[in-house]
């Protein structure tokens, strides 16, 4: 390949994503808003989940016992009652929640336990199961700070967290949303942009230059992949700044196997540029391939462990399966390449294989 011809390629192309400000605004704006959307729609910690609380009589333990649990940043009480179903009385209130204290708190302080009972809306499993864990627990310590036990007496045998201690919903989002947008703006850039000179006939000026078919794939999705890359940058910027997200990780081992995986997307868009005549086509396309497979297979939102074998043996195709593998354990985990040599290797292998045949595809019709 001649460099010259390869930059003058790239350099056309640049000017062509440059003259179209709306689309490249669309391009740069689309990560930061789906972060948001993302970010903070699904956030798995509860915060102000409101709670009933039924005591047989609003003495000063009860008083005290509801002030330390509207205190609290993940409850809120939205009444107490004296009695009632507790099912009317958690529909009545809107509440997530009902805690039923006994009448002899006051008498249980010192000399006994302070028994209680939870019940929890199942409506909805995910609120449900994060209220299963934190509610009874926040009653225990309650219950020791009230009996006045010293800290130092009190030894902890139960499980801890490792690398995300806080249970941060955004450490484990952030890296998946960086695969999902570098697969859908990797795959829509080069698609639609090759599509397009099919529609407008300037495919045919290239068709007769002197430039060859790898010359003309390489300098089209040069400029591309810098801006994919950039959009990376972008993505860990904002989930830096408003998610706190720091990778533990090194940042080169994530560059470069970044840059592989923007590598597959990019040649997926080709593919499909060789397949698709219409811009829509493409776009709807290139959506199908990389929104919904990396969301619903690569363990993005649900584990892949819970999947029907036929989806999990599917999930092995999808190359966000790979790269989540190996942001996530970068960002969380500090893993190295020792660690992330499989997932690297299966990823670097899918990026050659999809970038030859895209280059295939082109070339026959070059």
């Amino acid at each position: 390949m001649n460099p010259r011809h390869l930059l003058t390629v790239a350099r056309k192309e640049l000017r062509h994503v440059l003259r179209d400000g709306q689309t490249l605004g669309i391009i740069l704006s689309l990560p930061v808003v789906m972060m948001f959307m993302f970010g903070y729609a699904l956030k798995s910690e509860i915060e102000d989940a409101r709670v009933v609380v039924v005591a047989p009589r609003a003495d000063d333990e009860t008083r005290a016992f509801c002030a330390a649990l509207d205190r609290n940043l993940q409850f809120e009480v939205a009444a107490v009652e004296t009695g009632g179903d507790p099912a009317t009385l958690m529909v009545r209130h809107r509440a997530r929640a009902v805690v039923v204290l006994q009448a002899d708190m006051a008498r249980n302080r010192e000399d006994g336990p302070v028994l209680f009972s939870v019940l929890i809306d199942g409506s909805d499993p995910g609120t449900a199961t994060t209220l299963r864990a934190a509610l009874p627990a926040f009653i225990r310590t309650q219950h020791f700070a009230r009996n006045g036990i010293d800290p130092v007496r009190l030894i902890e045998t139960g499980p801890r967290f490792l690398f995300n201690p806080d249970q941060k919903s955004a450490l484990f989002f952030v890296p998946g949303l960086m695969a999902t947008i570098l697969a859908m703006i990797g795959t829509l850039l080069t698609s639609v942009a090759i599509v397009r000179e099919k529609e407008t006939g300037t495919r045919a000026n290239l068709q007769l230059s002197d430039l060859s078919a790898s010359e003309i794939v390489v300098g089209k999705l040069a400029p591309y992949f810098l801006i994919a890359s950039g959009t990376g940058v972008l993505i860990m910027v904002v989930g830096r700044l408003a998610f706190d997200v720091i990778p533990q990780g090194s940042l080169g081992l994530l560059s470069w196997t970044t840059a592989i995986y923007l590598v597959v997307a990019l040649s997926m868009g080709l593919m499909i540029s060789t397949i698709v005549e219409k811009q829509q086509h493409a776009m709807l396309l290139a959506l199908g391939i990389t929104m919904m497979p990396t969301i619903m297979l690569s363990g993005f939102v649900f584990p892949r462990s819970s999947q029907p074998a036929p989806l999990q043996i599917l999930s092995y195709v999808v190359p966000a399966t790979w790269y989540l593998q190996i942001v996530r354990g970068i960002v969380l985990k500090a893993s190295t390449l020792r660690d992330l040599w499989i997932p690297i290797t299966v990823l670097a292998g899918q990026a050659l294989l999809i970038l030859s045949l895209a280059s295939l595809r082109f070339s026959r019709e070059h």
